[in-house]
C-alpha cells in the first residue's frame, strides 16, 4: 500500500514536471534560430540547454509512466501519448549529443532534429491535453466557425421513424452512454472496483462500493454520483477522456428517478418539459401526444388521383407537404355512386371528409365506414337518422362528427357509445334537445356536444 501511494505521489508530479522540458526545448530552439541568423551564440550554453531539456523530459516521462499505473486512463488514448513522449525524450537526447564539442556533423542534421522535436512537442502536448481534459479541450470555447471546422460533433442515434413504445430507454439511450464513457475500465477483463458494466446483470450487481444504480434514489446510485462530482474530486468518473455532458447526466438522472427500469419502453415513462425537449433535439423522439393523422405513414399519391377527384366534383387538399392524407369536400347537391366508389378506392388517404348538403343516405354511410383513417366527418344538412349512423362504429379514429341540421334524435347517444374516439359532436338544429344533451353528458366524459342552449 505504501509503495502504491508513493507511486501515485510521484506520478502526480508529471503535470508539474511536464512544463520544464517544454520551456527548455523552446528556449533551445529559439537560440538555434538566433545562431542560424548569424548573430552568434555560445555553443556551451546550447549544449547545457539541450541537456537540461533532455533530462527534464526524461524525468517527466518517468513520472508520467508512474501516473499511468493508477489504471484510470484508457489504453487507446494513453498509448499514443506515451510513445510520442518517449520519442520526444530520445530526440531531445539527440539534440544534446549533436551539441557536444567533440561531435562534428553537418548543421543539416541539427536542423532536421530541431524540426522533429518541435513537431513531437506539439503532438505530445495535444495528446496530453486531450487525455486530461477531453478531445475538445482546444475547441470547446473557440468561435463557432472554428468549432464547426475542427471539432467532431457528437451524433446521437436518432429514432424519428419509430413509435415511442418501440424505443427502450436503457438499451437505446442510457447504455450507449455507459459503453462510451465507462466500459473501458469496467468490463470482463478489467472490472475496477469490482464493477463490470459490460452486461445488465453486472450493472445490477454493482461493485465493491455498492449498487451502480438504485431506482428513484440518486444518492444510492453510485455511478450517477461519480459522474456528477466536480472534476477536481478524485472520485469523479470518468477520470480521463470526455466527461458526461450536462444533457447526458440529466438523461441518466431522469431514468433513475423514473425507477431505473432496464426493460421498459419510452412510452412507460413520464416526461418533464426539459426531457421532452432533450429527447426531441438529441434523438428525434417526439414524445408529445400525437393525433392519428400524424401517425399514419403513406406514400404520396400520383397526380392522376387528384385529377380524378376533381372530375368527380371533389375539392381536395393535402394536410401538409410531408403528409399525403387528404381533406376532401364534395361540391355538388347529390352524391353519385361513382363518386362514392372513388372515395372507397383511395380510402386510406382520406382523413377529413365534408359531405354536407348532398343527400347522403344510409347506404352511402356504409361506404364511408370503410375510410379507416377518417378523423373528421361533416354530414350536416343531410336527411340521415340516428340508426343510419350505426355503420360508422368501424371508424375507430374519428374525432369530430358534424350532424347539425340532420334528422337524428336522442337515440343518437346509444349509437355514439360505440365510437369512443369522438371528441366533438355537433347536434345543433337537430331533434336532440338541450336537456337530452345534459342528461347524457356524464356517459361521454371525453366528448363535447355542441347544441342549442
Amino acid at each position: 500500500m505504501i509503495g502504491l501511494d508513493l507511486t501515485q505521489f510521484l506520478g502526480r508530479l508529471h503535470p508539474l514536471l511536464v512544463h520544464l522540458p517544454i520551456g527548455f526545448i523552446l528556449l533551445a530552439l529559439i537560440f538555434e534560430l538566433k545562431r542560424f541568423r548569424g548573430k552568434g551564440s555560445n555553443f556551451n550554453f546550447l549544449q547545457i540547454t539541450w541537456f537540461i531539456a533532455f533530462l527534464s523530459s526524461l524525468f517527466s516521462a518517468l513520472m508520467g509512466w508512474l501516473l499511468a499505473q493508477n489504471g484510470h486512463y484508457i489504453d487507446t488514448e494513453l498509448t499514443p501519448h506515451q510513445y510520442t513522449g518517449i520519442l520526444l525524450v530520445l530526440f531531445s537526447c539527440v539534440g544534446w549529443i549533436l551539441r557536444i564539442k567533440n561531435i562534428r556533423l553537418p548543421s543539416f542534421f541539427s536542423q532536421i532534429n530541431n524540426f522533429i522535436v518541435l513537431v513531437l512537442l506539439i503532438i505530445v502536448g495535444h495528446l496530453g491535453g486531450s487525455l486530461t481534459h477531453g478531445s475538445d479541450y482546444l475547441t470547446k470555447y473557440a468561435p463557432d466557425f472554428i468549432k464547426l471546422k475542427f471539432e467532431k460533433q457528437k451524433n446521437y442515434k436518432t429514432f424519428e421513424e419509430l413509435p415511442i413504445d418501440s424505443v427502450f430507454v436503457f438499451k437505446e439511450l442510457v447504455q450507449p452512454l455507459l459503453n462510451e464513457k465507462c466500459i473501458a475500465c469496467h468490463n470482463n477483463e478489467i472490472s475496477r472496483g469490482g464493477l463490470n458494466m459490460s452486461t445488465v446483470e453486472g450493472i445490477q450487481k454493482g461493485g465493491k462500493s455498492g449498487a451502480a444504480f438504485t431506482g428513484q434514489n440518486l444518492n444510492k446510485s453510485l455511478i450517477f454520483k461519480r459522474i456528477s462530482y466536480s472534476q477536481e474530486n478524485e472520485k469523479f468518473m470518468p477520470p480521463t477522456g470526455v466527461p458526461f455532458s450536462f444533457h447526458e447526466i440529466q438523461l441518466i438522472q431522469w431514468w433513475i428517478q423514473e425507477g431505473a427500469n432496464y426493460t421498459a419502453a419510452l412510452s412507460e415513462f413520464a416526461f418533464t418539459p426539459y426531457i421532452k425537449a432533450l429527447l426531441l433535439k438529441q434523438y428525434g423522439l417526439d414524445t408529445r401526444a400525437k393525433s392519428w393523422v400524424e401517425k399514419v405513414k403513406l406514400d404520396p399519391l400520383p397526380d392522376s388521383v387528384f385529377i380524378a377527384l376533381e372530375n368527380a366534383n371533389f375539392s381536395w387538399r393535402t394536410l401538409s407537404q410531408s403528409n399525403p392524407l387528404l381533406d376532401v369536400r364534395f361540391q355538388g347537391d347529390k352524391l353519385p355512386t361513382e363518386a362514392l366508389s372513388l372515395l372507397e378506392t383511395y380510402a386510406p388517404y382520406i382523413t377529413w371528409l365534408n359531405l354536407s348538403g348532398c343527400e347522403v343516405k344510409d347506404s352511402d354511410l356504409k361506404v364511408i365506414a370503410k375510410l379507416k383513417n377518417l378523423t373528421r366527418l361533416n354530414l350536416q344538412q343531410n336527411p340521415i337518422r340516428a340508426r343510419d349512423l350505426v355503420s360508422l362504429k368501424t371508424l375507430t379514429h374519428i374525432e369530430i362528427l358534424n350532424l347539425h341540421s340532420t334528422l337524428v334524435n336522442q337515440d343518437v347517444f346509444e349509437v355514439l357509445k360505440a365510437i369512443p374516439s369522438l371528441k366533438k359532436v355537433f347536434l345543433w338544429n337537430t331533434r336532440v334537445s338541450a336537456n337530452a344533451v345534459l342528461k347524457n353528458k356524464a356517459a361521454f366524459p371525453q366528448t363535447e356536444f355542441i347544441s342549442e342552449l
